[in-house]
């Protein structure tokens, strides 16, 4: 096969002649078959090397630069380059859009990415679930700074939050900041007077730090029967006496009793029994008075119980009249008289009808009803020195001289 342009001979397969450079024009001998053969032949090496060209294109063309550096403003041999620019021009056009694309969705992936990142980030920010869960599990690590972090950032979201609150207060403990513990949980329990667990995790603050007097206090800002038994361990039992308080018409001792390592203080003047004395053994009543004891017990953690109070009255009333037998008459033999002194107390007689005393006789035996007609006067004194109504009995008795009467 020769060259059409130069007429030299062009090898099988090629494309371009490789003396003048132009593009293989094909002069053949050939038939008709050959020629059809041929020129398909060369229109696919035509367009497998226009392939591997475009693929080269980046390589060659830096080639080239390279070249065109070196060799200056050489022109090319028979002017071959001029004819390869528009075709180098074009495979860069296409190199530069390529890269351009690729570039573009590189950026456009980076912004996707950035993108979904930031909103994952600002629905986590804002999921009140998200932050007392990670909270939870950071206080389970023992990661209290973040657990904390967490925990206010749920609190903000939900301020109202019974969950964080109780949360946030276990992490302050462990962190060993009772204090903001204790302020956070008198907050819960200020506003929810029914709540168990805040109450018993403030109790229990409390307890350490051996504050028993705000218990004492936390105990008195609620009325609820569940809340008020966690307090039950911390409170000593009401004092309790054994008398019912009132008035006795005889002389005796109240006793007070509490629990069994509590102290009780009693007062007996209406003074405050924080102030008074340390009860030991039963309180006499005296007679004649009314007596008001104010008493209260105080336990091992120096917290006191209700105060009780009990008026008590010994009001003593003066003894019955000492029985007399015979109770009078007239007797012509001698008679013994008996008396009968009631329990608890001494008499005293008289026989010529004035009101005996103390300073009087003492009745110690029978009497002996003397001669003549006499008024025996008797009394009972019990051991107060209270004295009884008089009893008086009338004896006339006449040995020597009968009386045909008879007695009266």
């Amino acid at each position: 096969m020769k060259c059409a342009n130069c007429g030299a001979e062009i090898k099988v397969g090629c494309i371009y002649c490789s003396v003048c450079g132009k593009e293989a024009q094909i002069v053949s001998d050939y038939n008709l078959l050959e020629d059809d053969f041929l020129r398909n032949m060369l229109k696919e090496r035509e367009e497998k090397i226009r392939g591997e060209a475009e693929r080269k294109a980046p390589i060659k063309d830096a080639k080239e630069e390279r070249h065109s550096a070196k060799a200056g403003t050489q022109e090319p041999i028979n002017g071959r380059r001029g004819q390869e620019e528009p075709q180098n021009g074009k495979q860069k056009r296409r190199v530069k859009k390529r890269i351009i694309f690729a570039v573009s969705s590189i950026v456009l992936l980076i912004v996707l990415i950035v993108a979904t990142v930031l909103m994952v980030s600002y629905s986590r920010e804002n999921s009140f679930d998200y932050q007392i869960g990670q909270a939870r599990i950071c206080l389970a690590d023992k990661n209290y700074r973040d657990a904390e972090k967490f925990a206010l950032r749920a609190l903000q979201l939900e301020e109202d939050s019974l969950e964080t609150k109780l949360l946030l207060a276990d992490i302050y403990v462990l962190r060993g900041e009772e204090g903001k513990a204790i302020t956070l949980l008198e907050e819960v329990c200020g506003k929810y007077k029914d709540h168990q667990e805040a109450y018993q995790k403030l109790i229990d603050l409390y307890a350490d730090k051996k504050d028993y007097e705000s218990i004492r206090k936390l105990s008195e800002e609620t009325e609820d029967e569940d809340v008020l038994e966690l307090f039950r361990d911390y409170f000593p039992q009401n004092p309790q006496f054994d008398s019912e308080e009132g008035v006795y018409a005889e002389e005796f001792s109240v006793g007070i009793s509490a629990g069994e390592e509590d102290s009780i203080y009693y007062t007996l003047d209406g003074a405050d029994p924080r102030q008074g004395k340390e009860y030991q053994s039963p309180i006499p009543i005296e007679p004649g008075e009314n007596v008001r004891i104010r008493a209260i017990a105080r336990n091992k953690y120096e917290l006191y119980s209700d105060e009780v109070q009990g008026e008590f009255q010994v009001e003593l009333q003066k003894p019955e009249k000492p029985r007399v037998s015979p109770c009078g008459g007239s007797f012509y033999e001698a008679q013994d008289i008996t008396v009968t002194v009631p329990e608890g107390c001494k008499a005293y007689y008289t026989w010529d009808g004035t009101t005996p005393n103390t300073s009087s006789s003492q009745y110690t035996k029978p009497l002996t009803i003397p001669e003549g007609n006499n008024i025996l006067s008797l009394i009972a004194v019990n051991e107060h020195g209270m004295s009884s109504d008089v009893q008086k009995c009338n004896y006339i008795y006449m040995p020597t001289m009968p009386n045909p009467m008879g007695p009266e």
